[in-house]
């Protein structure tokens, strides 16, 4: 006899498809307990500045913004890279990718101080026809757990450039 059972009911109903916008995203960082800020970018255009969502971690720094019909996932990791680790980067970045299904790492050269590798995490959606509570939901927290997911591993590739403590409260 097959038994037929039914999802799990959330306490918080989802809400029906609409527009998604930075501030739905910060209603649901702010449901989640995640502490967050609101941040005008200018545009190239006269148009109304852009809002980005900025939240992180000990070891991250992640933006959500929207570039058209995408809501954008960025995050760059804390270590610095010196440059002659390139190749290291490399092949660790491309193992990553071919192994697990997100966040895609990348890096880029960052010219702040004396220049070194940056190792980012990157994930987007279409937000063309909108989204409901629980599908931003949905995307905002996979994403940040597979950037922590994803940057616990690069630590474990480069444990020699965590330089930083996570301090807990007990």
């Amino acid at each position: 006899m097959v038994q037929v059972t039914t999802a799990p009911r959330s306490p918080i109903p989802d809400t029906e498809v609409s527009p998604a916008t930075p501030q739905r995203v910060a209603e649901l960082l702010d449901a989640e307990g995640l502490q967050y800020r609101l941040e005008s970018a200018p545009t190239s255009s006269s148009e109304q500045p852009d809002t980005i969502v900025r939240t992180g971690f000990i070891n991250a720094a992640i933006a959500l913004s929207f570039d058209r019909d995408h809501l954008i996932c960025d995050s760059m990791w804390r270590g610095e890279v010196p440059k002659s680790e390139a190749p290291r980067v490399l092949g660790a970045v491309n193992e990553w990718n071919q192994t697990q299904y997100m966040p895609t790492l990348r890096f880029f050269e960052n010219s702040a101080g004396e220049g070194h590798l940056t190792i980012s995490a990157h994930r987007q959606i279409n937000v063309e026809h909108g989204l409901s509570r629980n599908q931003i939901g949905a995307f905002v927290m996979s994403s940040l757990d597979g950037i922590l997911r994803s940057y616990e591993w690069i630590e474990g590739q480069f444990p020699d450039l965590v330089t930083w403590e996570e301090h807990h409260n007990e």
